[in-house]
């Protein structure tokens, strides 16, 4: 069975809808940030922009606390000023590289709005994508 890396994937889907030296942002875990997963692979193509500090803890990480204990709505307002930080950072796509993120982002929108999203990146659906794409091929 072959092995999918999701932020394979992500950067695979990101060359093929965003300029090379574009900035991207991140949205994540501070593991996922600390550990630089995404970095390793983007770095050579794109500038990744994370959250400063204090928006990591006091947005992110709250959002994806609240998404856990199923206040999505608080996790949508909370989640709001990292977004913004990242937009006004020219920032042409966003990695929403945490599983509750996208609960938190997209909690009272349709799956087609999600799948249409011109800044989001969610490494589940690309990775799904991929996922299909390799099952056809076995």
């Amino acid at each position: 069975i072959p092995i999918i890396s999701m932020p394979n994937e992500v950067f695979n889907y990101t060359k093929k809808n965003c300029s090379f030296k574009s900035k991207i942002g991140i949205l994540a875990t501070e593991s996922t940030i600390e550990t630089k997963i995404y970095h390793k692979i983007f770095e050579k193509k794109y500038k990744l922009i994370e959250p400063t500090k204090s928006l990591q803890l006091n947005s992110v990480n709250k959002a994806i606390t609240f998404v856990k204990k199923g206040k999505v709505k608080e996790a949508e307002k909370i989640i709001k000023p990292a977004i913004n930080y990242l937009l006004k950072s020219n920032c042409k796509k966003i990695i929403l590289a945490c599983t509750e993120l996208p609960v938190a982002i997209f909690a009272y929108k349709s799956f087609k709005k999600v799948k249409s999203s011109k800044t989001f990146l969610d490494p589940n659906l690309i990775l799904a994508k991929a996922s299909m794409k390799n099952y056809k091929k076995y």
